[in-house]
């Protein structure tokens, strides 16, 4: 990858990072307002709302995860090589995901692995 194509995918990093935290912030906030309603007549309701928001949570810092270290990636220079074969990653896979790493066939694998 090139400097050119770093900046770009760093600076979509960045900008997606930032959406997350903001959503986490209104998270945060819907957690607080579900745990301090003591009105709730439902029990299950309520527990499904707080598994709804602790999920939500958790893939987006699973996300931010991602986007940390594609970052950190990037300021190695090691950004768009796939960390299994090191090879580099199909740029129309980076378009679409720009935290990925690995490439298509090793993420592929992986999959297939994790399935066994």
């Amino acid at each position: 990858m090139n400097h050119i194509n770093n900046e770009l995918y760093y600076k979509r990093l960045r900008r997606r990072r930032d959406e997350i935290e903001m959503t986490r912030e209104h998270l945060q906030k819907e957690q607080r307002i579900v745990d301090e309603n003591k009105d709730w007549i439902d029990h299950a309701a309520y527990q499904s709302r707080v598994d709804l928001l602790d999920r939500l949570t958790g893939w987006y810092l699973d996300e931010i995860s991602r986007i940390d270290q594609a970052l950190s990636r990037i300021a190695e220079n090691k950004y768009g090589l796939c960390l299994a074969c090191h090879q580099a990653i199909e740029p129309k896979r980076l378009d679409i995901a720009p935290e990925a790493a690995f490439c298509a066939g090793c993420q592929q694998l992986r999959e297939e692995v994790a399935e066994v």
